[in-house]
């Protein structure tokens, strides 16, 4: 057994938090990774801004502003080089990216990089991209992809197509007005009675209009009331509500953001069979295999002649979907755990029979 202590300053969340709240991808992301650590047999601590100090699930997780144990087996800082120092004297120090890698190269991190040259474990090649030779490499770099959870995972195929409806899963200032004007402009037209599903974490209140409220910036100005009504912008959903809209859609649209270092939305859309078109944009091609589960086109044109294929064409959807089923399914948190173990410490005795089972 390991001990293995892990440090995220991203946000205020504990060890219940995942079954209790929303979190976003880095604090589901820990957490899920965190217990798996702990079903293998390592002694795992997770520090983040909740004031809580408990064990859940065989992890203990404790403040940030709490004294961390001065040594242990592997520390894991969370994306941030700030974070490096935090425990005194580790036997290792690895730095986990869950972010662009390219945060790394500026200049008040890039000192923190050399004085504690940590291991990077990293999530994508986008990521490796990233990593500029002028950044110490302790090693061979590590890429692991993430993990999915069982939900979106090993479910068979949907006996008909689902209506025209197609979705967006993503922050809204990620190019939901650049989509919206492509859907109104190119796809709409072709599809009169298509409808894009807009989900993600926002601010609007209850009953609050998103045309009202983001026009303008998040949506784009000037639409015609056919465009407007056609899009509709829900609720902050539960996982639960979230997965089977997606598992339910046509397809995901999404033309991407330039700081996407993984994009768990699309990898779980493509689990759950949902073929996507999207944008050549930062990792965005590494989650589909263009033309087989889904389309990848830079053009607004092209973009959208792909979109109106998969919302009218019932045979290219099911040969994407069926596709998407078989070739997309990732590797779950058990697996996730395991790659990530043996980053850490090597084919070990334990470690390598754990591998190879």
């Amino acid at each position: 057994m390991a001990s293995i202590i892990i440090a995220d300053n991203t946000g205020a969340y504990g060890g219940r938090s995942l079954e209790t709240r929303p979190l976003g991808g880095t604090e589901s992301n820990v957490t899920l990774c965190a217990r798996e650590l702990a079903k293998l047999g390592h002694q795992v601590t997770v520090h983040t801004h909740s004031d809580e100090d408990a064990v859940y699930d065989e992890v203990r997780w404790r403040p940030l502003s709490a004294a961390p144990d001065d040594t242990c087996d592997a520390y894991v800082a969370v994306h941030h080089p700030s974070l490096l120092g935090y425990v005194p004297r580790p036997k290792q120090r690895v730095l986990w990216g869950l972010w662009g890698a390219n945060q790394w190269r500026h200049y008040k991190q890039f000192w923190r990089m050399w004085r504690y040259r940590p291991k990077p474990i990293l999530m994508s090649q986008i990521q490796v991209r990233d990593y500029w030779p002028t950044l110490p490499k302790p090693g061979p770099l590590t890429v692991i992809p993430l993990g999915l959870q069982d939900d979106v995972r090993g479910l068979p195929p949907l006996e008909t197509p689902p209506p025209r409806r197609a979705i967006f899963a993503s922050n809204p200032a990620r190019n939901l007005n650049g989509l919206v004007r492509i859907w109104g402009e190119r796809i709409l037209p072709r599809v009169p009675d298509a409808v894009l599903d807009v989900y993600g974490v926002h601010n609007l209140g209850p009953g609050e209009d998103a045309w009202r409220a983001w026009e303008g910036r998040l949506l784009p100005a000037g639409m015609p009331e056919a465009v407007k009504a056609s899009v509709k912008v829900w609720p902050t959903a539960p996982r639960a509500e979230l997965l089977g809209a997606m598992r339910h859609a046509r397809a995901m649209l999404y033309l991407g953001h330039k700081c996407e270092a993984f994009c768990l939305s699309l990898a779980e859309a493509q689990a759950l069979g949902t073929p996507v078109v999207v944008a050549p944009v930062a990792v965005l091609p590494e989650r589909v295999i263009d033309g087989v589960t889904g389309f990848c086109e830079g053009e607004p044109a092209a973009f959208a002649d792909r979109a109106v294929r998969l919302l009218t064409d019932d045979a290219l959807w099911r040969r994407q979907h069926e596709a998407a089923l078989k070739l997309q399914q990732g590797i779950d948190w058990t697996g996730y755990a395991r790659r990530f173990e043996q980053a850490l410490f090597g084919a070990g005795a334990n470690a390598h029979q754990r591998l190879a089972a």
